[in-house]
Order: C-alpha cells, then structure tokens, then sequence
C-alpha cells in the first residue's frame, strides 16, 4: 500500500514538475515571438525613417542644383561674352554634384560649358534630332527634367533645362545641368546597411541605383525580380505610384535560397521627376540582433527546470530574477532603437526645414530682383516713349543707376555668406585709424541721414586710436549697423556710435531710438535670411544677409557682436574686436 502511494505521490510530483515546465516553455517562446515582434517593429520604423531621411536628403540635394541655375537665369543682364563660361566655373566649383553645366544659345547649339572637356562644343541639338526638351522649356518658359539618361561616357544620369530669359520674353536659349546618379547617391545615402541593400527607381520602374548589385543599374525592376513572391510585384508596383509604405517579401539569395526581406520605401517628388527609393534588410539580420535575448532565455529556462527538478523552493526567486534581467534587456533594446529612431526623425526634420528655407529664400530673391527690374523696366519704357527735359531724364537714369546698385549689393551680400559659409573669407589687415573708418563711415551713409533728419552723433577718443584689422571689412561693418539704425529710426530721430578702448580690444556701439527688437526674434536676427518684419508688405527691404555678414567678418577677426534693445525705444548693437591680431591669425580662421 506503501509503495503504490509513493508511486502515486511521485507521478503527482512529476505530473506537476512537467506542468510547470511545460508552462516555462510556453511562457518562454511566447516572449521571444513577443519580444521579435515589437523587435521588428521597431526596426522597421527606424528603416521608414532611413528612407526618410534618404528622400528628403535627394530632393534637397537636387532642388540646391536647380536654384542655382534658376536663379542664374533671370538675372537682368545680357549674354556676358563668355557665354556664362566663368559662372559656370564657380558654380561647378562651389557646388558639389554638376558633371558638366553647358549654355545652349537660341538656335539649339552648345556654345559653352564647364568643365570643357565634358562639353561637346558646336553640337547642335536640332541637327542631331535631341531637341526635345529644348523645345518644351522654350514653350513653356519653365524648367523641366529629362528622364534618366544615359551619357556620351555610358553613365546614367539626368539633365536639368533651364530657360534663359533677357528681358520679360526674349528667349536666349537654355541652361543644361547633367547631374550622374552617381554622384546624387554618393552626396545624399550617407547611412549604410550592412546586411541588405539601397535601391532607387523612377516612376517607370527603372532602377538608378542599387548599392550592390551595380550590373543592374538601368534596367526595369519587373524584369529584374526572379522571385515568386507577388508581394514584391505589388510593392513596386505602389513605388512607381509614387507611395510611401513599408512590408515583407521572400527574395532569392545568392545560394538560390528564398530569403524573407523587410522593406521600407519612400518617393522622392520633386519638379516634373517622380522617384523611389527602397531600403532592404532580410529578416535575418534583424532576427540576429536579438539573439543575446534569446541566449539569456534559453539559459533561464534550463536554470528553471534545473531549479524545479532540485530545489522547488527557490524557483519563485529564480523566476523573479531572471524576468527581470530579460525585461532590462528588452527594455536597453528598445531604448536604443528609440533614439535611433528619433535620432533620424530629428534629421529628417531638420532636413525639411533646410528645404523650407530654401523655398523661403528662392520667394525672398525673386521679390528683391522682381522690385528693381519693375523700377528699371518702368523708367526705361518711359525715356523711349516720351519726350522729357534733361532733368526728367536725368532723374530716370538715376533711379535705373540706383536699382542696379541695390542688385549689385544683393549678389554681393550673397557671394559674402558664401564665403563665410566656406571658410573662404580673406582679411587683409593693416593698422587703421578707428576715428577715419567712422568719419568715412559716415560719408557713406550721409545722404540716408539727411533725408530722414536723423542726427548721428559721435564718441570717440582724441587721440589716435588704431587696431589691426581689414580696414575695408571694418567700414562696411559701421555702413550696415548705421544703414540698419537708419532704416529702423522715424523721422528725425537720433543714432549714437560710441567707441572706447578697453586695453586689449576695441569696443564700438551704435545705438538708435527706433522701432526696437521683439524679445522672441533678438536670437535669430543674425541668421542667414532672416528678417524681423518676413511679410511681403514689410516696410524695409533687404535679403536678411546684413547682420549675418557683418557676424560672419567679426567672428572672422577673433571678435564678438552682440544687441541690447527694447520695443518702442531703440537697440544698440556692441561689437568688440582685438586690436592686436596678426596676419598669422587671419590664415588660421580662414583655415577653420
């Protein structure tokens, strides 16, 4: 009787013993499919915002390509006798990604480019039936985007047609950009994926780029894909669509093997040009990166059973502890992937807003240029249509000669913060008389002064005050910060600049009692473009490049500049600058 209830007793131990590992197991391969899935997840996010960032990246790359050009054509000027070669020159210098830019006249034909050896000078587009697209930007007076083409040097790549444009509707022929895919895809897909792959392909189904299998590169996509799966048809099919998405397909390994892939994609829209590009990574890999949570698991479980077969009264504890440990993993998993994934959602934003204020400044140049060219055009029409006195006359061409000079100062201002930009700012430094900067200062905005009755008065020690700066540099520094006191202070109002030495630096202010500075903008005033009053009905005009230039020369020299102001009541900008900085100093910031 003995024995048989002990038989009972160990079937009922056992019975329970194989319950509870059993219920282990269950638990155990139901967290790690759920561990895998919220994995994936996560994963797949991070890719949709690579690809993100990788569409985004594209479209900015391309746009900064065609802005130049654009902008370059409708400048009001007539045909240099270069025939744009040395603009071409700064601009293919300057801007990474032109394989040639060309100038096509009138009559179809090439008639200057840059680099020359990639322009086929003479070669006319009408004799050699490629006048397309010539045609359509003549029709249309728009710029327009070939499909990608293959070069003369077998490299896909895709032209840019700009009309040029000498007054309202002389048309004078056509800018080409040729931009390699290439080079598109060296300059915008920075990330890397180590176990997959990045395509792009057009609307057509065209692939431009593929990051390993380079022999590809041109043909339809439907011709390319072997594998079985209809998924992948479809998800082609919605790239051509010009469709954002993500999913799975089994693709075929290089062993002939069917291998399930995660895919993101996003199109890239830009012009009359619809792309896609697709980021590709098997399910492998990303199963591969939670193996170590699988390891622990595994180890917890045979711990577990050992624990339940040889010391029951410790497998609470024992559970307790290791479900902790794998939450923590999970847990530093998902916190990686987290900022991974905002980390390129931020840059995907601030993409984005690099674009936005492209636009911005595109919209800001054509207005600054669509004023003048209204004065210039108006003024001229009326000198050849009207009889006028000499006075009359005289005032016209003035007024032609002053928007001309507003449009130099505008290009100026713009190679200017190219220059900062670049770290290519030269400083030539001499020792100055500070009292002879301001009086010429002075000079130069006398006329300003005058007709709005402002008083400037002036502080500066008798005695002879010299620095060591670029003197041509440090007078247009005084001319913008007086323009601006000028240009923002009512009718007669009054300007102060005051100079002091303070040992080792010179310190200068100019203070006015105008309109003052909002709290909220005082920050951004030294931005590139920007402007307090952006709305097209702003009193004052200008680019917005002022104070950034003026930044960019004091920072150049070592110096600071900084604003104090007050809505209502005026502001003063301070900037101080080092009296004894040597030429040696100069090559190093230029250098930086």
């Amino acid at each position: 009787m003995f024995a048989k209830k002990s038989r009972w007793n160990a079937a009922i131990v056992l019975i329970i013993t194989m319950l509870f590992i059993s219920s282990i197991l269950f638990l155990g391969i139901r967290a790690n499919a759920e561990v895998e899935e919220q994995f994936i997840d996560q994963f797949t996010q991070g890719q949709t915002s690579q690809a993100q960032q990788i569409s985004t990246g594209i479209t900015t790359f391309l746009n900064e390509k065609v802005t130049m050009l654009e902008v370059l054509s409708i400048q009001p000027h007539q045909i240099p006798d270069d025939n744009f070669t040395n603009t071409f020159e700064n601009i293919y210098k300057r801007s990474k990604g032109f394989y040639v830019i060309e100038y096509v006249n009138e009559n179809g034909t090439i008639v200057s480019g840059y680099p020359e050896e990639n322009t086929p000078l003479g070669y006319n587009l009408y004799e050699n039936e490629k006048s397309i697209a010539f045609d359509i930007v003549q029709q249309t007076g728009e710029t327009y985007i070939t499909d990608p083409l293959t070069t003369f040097e077998k490299e896909l790549a895709i032209y840019v047609w700009v009309p040029v444009y000498v007054g309202k509707d002389d048309f004078e022929g056509a800018f080409i950009a040729v931009i390699e895919i290439d080079e598109i895809a060296e300059e915008t897909i920075k990330t890397e994926n180590p176990a997959g792959y990045i395509y792009l392909i057009n609307d057509d189904a065209r692939l431009l780029y593929d990051s390993v299998e380079t022999d590809l590169i041109g043909k339809n996509y439907f011709d390319i894909v072997n594998e079985p799966d209809v998924s992948r048809f479809e998800i082609i099919g919605r790239q051509t669509e010009g469709l954002s998405g993500s999913g799975t397909f089994s693709e075929r390994n290089e062993n002939g093997f069917l291998e399930k892939k995660i895919i993101s994609y996003e199109p890239v829209i830009w012009k009359n040009q619809q792309w896609s590009v697709g980021v590709v990574t098997p399910l492998w890999y990303v199963e591969s990166l939670v193996q170590s949570i699988y390891v622990k698991q595994g180890l917890f479980a045979m711990i577990s059973v050992a624990f339940i077969l040889f010391i029951g009264s410790f497998i609470a504890l024992i559970l307790f502890s290791w479900n902790k440990t794998l939450e923590d993993e999970v847990k530093s998993k998902t916190s990686e992937l987290e900022r991974s994934n905002e980390y390129l959602q931020n840059a995907n934003r601030k993409l984005k807003e690099l674009d936005r204020l492209k636009n911005d400044f595109v919209s800001m140049v054509s207005h600054e240029l669509k004023t003048p060219l209204t004065a210039m055009k108006t003024s001229s029409e009326f000198l050849k249509e009207t009889e006028c006195d000499q006075e009359v006359k005289e005032e016209m061409l003035a007024l032609i000669i002053r928007n001309i000079d507003r449009q130099s100062r505008m290009v100026d201002d713009l190679l200017d913060i190219s220059r900062i930009e670049s770290g290519r700012m030269k400083f030539n430094p001499e020792d100055v008389n500070v009292r002879e900067i301001i009086e010429t200062s002075l000079q130069t905005v006398e006329k300003q002064s005058k007709d709005k009755a402002i008083n400037i008065k002036v502080e500066c020690p008798e005695e002879r005050l010299t620095i060591r700066t670029d003197k041509d540099k440090l007078i247009r520094v005084f001319v913008n910060l007086l323009t601006n006191a000028i240009k923002f202070t009512p009718h007669d109002g009054e300007v102060q600049v005051s100079v002091a030495d303070t040992g080792n630096y010179l310190e200068a202010k100019v203070k006015d009692n105008g309109i003052g500075i909002p709290p909220e903008k005082r920050e951004k005033i030294f931005d590139k473009f920007y402007q307090v009053d952006s709305t097209a009905t702003r009193k004052a005009g200008g680019t917005g490049l002022g104070l950034a230039i003026i930044k960019g020369i004091i920072d150049g020299q070592g110096g600071s500049i900084s604003v104090e102001s007050e809505t209502g009541k005026g502001s003063t900008f301070t900037f101080r600058l080092p009296k004894e900085l040597k030429e040696e100093d100069f090559t190093e910031i230029e250098q930086i």
